[in-house]
């Protein structure tokens, strides 16, 4: 197994309590290659690799062409993977008389004769280097659009020392489009000049985005924006009457009867990351967050998986069950008056039931129920989004009509598409 290096890599510590400046990497995107190094054979350099990067060309199999992609390199290798990204460490080396070819880790390789300046691949840190979170990006001009709708989700960025501050739109709460670095430093996590590591919560679109100047920068406001980020951890800017975002938490905790998976693993007891899908079809957990204290399980034969992420709920931190998994293709079609197709059928796709007290929220395709304690179902059929409560009070806001519904004992609410 190849060793976990450090992005930031210092001696001993300075006298002064000054940050350390952030270093820059040789590379922050999927096409980026070792060419421009090769007057430097024996050194290492540190490259960015985003989360949902696109493969590239790639030449050799453990030593490779130094004009392959270095981060194609690291997955062929196996040490991160597409879809979480990660930072990885290169040692570039002479070229060599051949390079071979080969499948790993279902990225091919080819083969080529001799070349002048190769690389190896000699340490990396998948992912953001964090449970749950998964690599951004490695520079000033990168945004989160690229994870436009991963609502929940969280993602790391290394903001190099000495940037260049970009274009921000929010406060607190900022447009997608917004350069991430830049809104670190609005929101105080380092300066410019020192740089540093950023952690960011996508989050939906807002209505209308509020200009705020702090720490030496002066956001836009913006009227209504397809996607929005949060800083992880981040409380609101002095000052400017935000909301905090929902904080870096304590993972939840679980016990388990039955046969329980966390994203594919079997699971029986421990911690459950933030962002971790969790498949209750054929068991029951019970879960303890700092918001409260909640036992799921499924309704029938039907899957009962879901994604747990926080929020915000009128200011206040809530965990949120997003279900997850089924089948819709399976619904069956008919038409309307109109001509129009439209999904017809009541089986359940997908449910989960909860019965718990605290602060959390299931949400389902069409409907998302709140509680603060109670017995209740969110079912998601081929009509919609059922919500059923069995103990307590539940508020169930309708994401098609954008209306929200009080349900108590023996009622039920169905949110149509």
């Amino acid at each position: 197994m190849l060793p976990v290096l450090l992005i930031v890599l210092a001696g001993p510590a300075p006298s002064s309590a000054r940050p350390l400046v952030q270093p820059a990497p040789s590379g922050s995107d999927w096409g980026a290659t070792a060419v421009s190094l090769r007057t430097q054979p024996g050194s290492r350099f540190v490259y960015i690799c985003p989360a949902g990067g696109s493969r590239g060309q790639l030449w050799g199999t453990d030593v490779y062409t130094d004009d392959s992609s270095v981060c194609t390199a690291a997955v062929h290798k196996g040490v991160i993977t597409i879809a979480d990204g990660g930072t990885v460490t290169i040692e570039h080396l002479p070229g060599q008389e051949s390079y071979a070819g080969s499948t790993k880790n279902g990225v091919t390789s080819g083969n080529w004769a001799a070349y002048s300046g190769s690389f190896s691949i000699v340490g990396a840190d998948a992912g953001g280097g964090a449970a749950g979170v998964k690599m951004g990006g490695g520079s000033w001009t990168a945004t989160a659009t690229t994870y436009r709708g991963k609502n929940g989700e969280r993602y790391r960025y290394l903001c190099p020392g000495g940037g260049k501050p970009g274009t921000v739109y929010g406060t607190n709460t900022y447009t997608d489009d917004s350069s991430v670095c830049t809104a670190a430093v609005h929101v105080g996590l380092f300066t410019p000049a020192d740089g540093g590591l950023a952690t960011i919560e996508i989050r939906p679109g807002e209505a209308s985005y509020a200009s705020f100047t702090a720490n030496g920068v002066t956001t836009r406001s913006y009227g209504s924006w397809v996607g929005s980020f949060v800083f992880a951890g981040a409380p609101a800017i002095p000052g400017s009457g935000g909301p905090s975002s929902p904080g870096t938490a304590a993972p939840a905790t679980a016990t388990t009867t039955g046969a329980v998976t966390v994203n594919g693993t079997p699971f029986t007891s421990g911690t459950v990351p933030y962002n971790a899908t969790v498949d209750v079809t054929k068991g029951t957990l019970e879960l303890k967050t700092d918001t409260g204290s909640l036992k799921v399980n499924g309704e029938g034969a039907a899957p009962a998986a879901f994604k747990l992420v926080r929020g915000l709920d009128n200011k206040k931190p809530i965990v949120e069950l997003v279900l997850a998994k089924g089948d819709f293709s399976a619904c069956p079609k008919r038409k309307t008056k109109s001509g129009r197709l439209a999904a017809a059928g009541k089986a359940p796709v997908r449910a989960l039931w909860g019965n718990g007290k605290g602060s959390f929220r299931t949400k389902g395709r069409y409907a998302a129920a709140t509680v603060r304690g109670t017995n209740w179902l969110v079912e998601d059929t081929c009509d919609g989004t059922l919500t059923k409560v069995k103990r307590g009070v539940v508020q169930v806001t309708d994401l098609v009509k954008k209306k929200q519904v009080t349900i108590r004992a023996g009622q039920s609410y169905l949110a149509k598409p």
